[in-house]
């Protein structure tokens, strides 16, 4: 039987809506019955991660990886790690990243700013658990004031591909990409994954990589993926992204369904 179940949020347990399934928590706290640790590991901030374990009545009995692997916790709030751009490199990624398509989102550990309002930025804020702060010196402020772990873009998945193969042809050397969300581009200090965030983790509790299993639904998930044979993507990810799991499931219930059944078998 696996140690720990480490599970993304959009897409996979946290609808557009900024819903959980009854039946995918109940699965969960079935499985943490068993004796398996559950880890979130998401883009999202880790106050975000703090607002959906409230929503399942799981305060505090998980353990949280934020912004890709930028920040990680145990479950009594413990400092794992942390990583943040260098500032040298900040601002200039931030100035490339800028593009009248998209909407550029700089997050520290805890907020996330734009540099002004803009079209379609009232819709990305109904999916965010706290208010982006509009700051017009952003750019100024970068590397300074502000300490940013994550620069995202916003917009039609055809031009946030563009903008990826343009940025990492640019900035290859001292950052990496992720498509997070079909529109939602990630980019990252060099070598911070949700995958690099998990091995902290199963250092602090010595569980090894193949005692865990993982639930996904985007680029951002392989390095997760990538650790266990026991991963599963959702039904709705990209064909890149199912390849690269070993099972396909349409719920985050039905995952904890088959890893049961393996328990029994």
């Amino acid at each position: 039987m696996i140690k720990m179940l480490v599970l993304d949020l959009d897409g996979t347990i946290l609808n557009f809506e900024k819903e959980v399934s009854p039946r995918d928590i109940e699965a969960i706290k079935t499985i943490m019955d068993h004796g398996v640790q559950l880890t979130i590991a998401t883009g999202r901030l880790d106050h975000e991660i703090e607002a959906v374990l409230k929503m399942m009545d799981l305060e505090g009995k998980a353990n949280r990886i934020s912004q890709n692997g930028a920040f990680g916790y145990d479950k009594d709030g413990s400092h794992i790690h942390s990583h943040t751009f260098e500032p040298t490199h900040v601002k200039e990624v931030f100035q490339a990243a800028v593009h009248e398509e998209l909407i550029t989102t700089v997050s520290t550990e805890k907020d996330v700013y734009v540099k002004e309002e803009s079209k379609g930025l009232e819709a990305m804020k109904k999916r965010m658990f706290r208010p982006v702060i509009i700051e017009p010196n952003l750019a100024d402020q970068l590397g300074t004031i502000i300490h940013p772990s994550k620069i995202s873009l916003h917009g039609a998945n055809i031009a946030l591909k563009q903008m990826q193969q343009r940025i990492e042809e640019q900035f290859g050397d001292v950052l990496d990409t992720f498509i997070s969300d079909p529109a939602c581009l990630d980019l990252m200090p060099k070598n911070i994954s949700k995958g690099a965030g998990i091995e902290h983790l199963l250092e602090s509790f010595d569980i090894e990589p193949n005692e865990i299993a993982c639930v996904g639904d985007s680029f951002n998930d392989l390095s997760m993926f990538s650790l266990t044979t026991h991963s599963y993507a959702m039904s709705q990810a990209e064909p890149a992204v199912k390849e690269q799991a070993s099972q396909v499931v349409p719920s985050v219930a039905k995952a904890i369904e088959h890893l049961l059944d393996q328990k029994e078998a």
